[in-house]
């Protein structure tokens, strides 16, 4: 029996660390590191992932099909291959998309009560 077609919906909400994860991964692969110095800036120093909590959401990501191990060698030239790539799914794109129109959806509803300014 074939396995059903995963829903999107059902991992939105995302964490900020998922989210900020598969924000990292929307530019192309990357390696644990640099996505932990990638989220620390993206975020202004708001967000600093410890290398146990990155891990776990990495793990988890790739359980749920968000995320995918990239192939060392055919990420970059001169990249380490000591070190375990990460690449965004179709699946991960569809969710991030998701989530990402939730939370525009909420700043939205903000600016209409005039919690948010409208910065356009």
């Amino acid at each position: 029996m074939a396995s059903a077609t995963p829903d999107p919906a059902s991992h939105v909400p995302l964490s900020d660390l998922a989210f900020h994860i598969l924000l990292a991964l929307g530019a192309g692969a990357q390696h644990g590191y640099a996505m932990g110095k990638e989220i620390e800036r993206r975020s202004g120093g708001r967000l600093s992932p410890a290398t146990g909590s990155l891990y776990q959401a990495l793990r988890r990501l790739h359980r749920d099909g968000l995320i995918e191990e990239a192939h060392r060698g055919r990420i970059l030239p001169g990249t380490d291959s000591r070190r375990q790539y990460f690449k965004l799914t179709r699946f991960g794109k569809e969710v991030f998309q998701l989530e990402a129109s939730r939370l525009q959806a909420l700043l939205l509803a903000a600016r209409d009560i005039g919690l948010v300014p409208d910065l356009a």
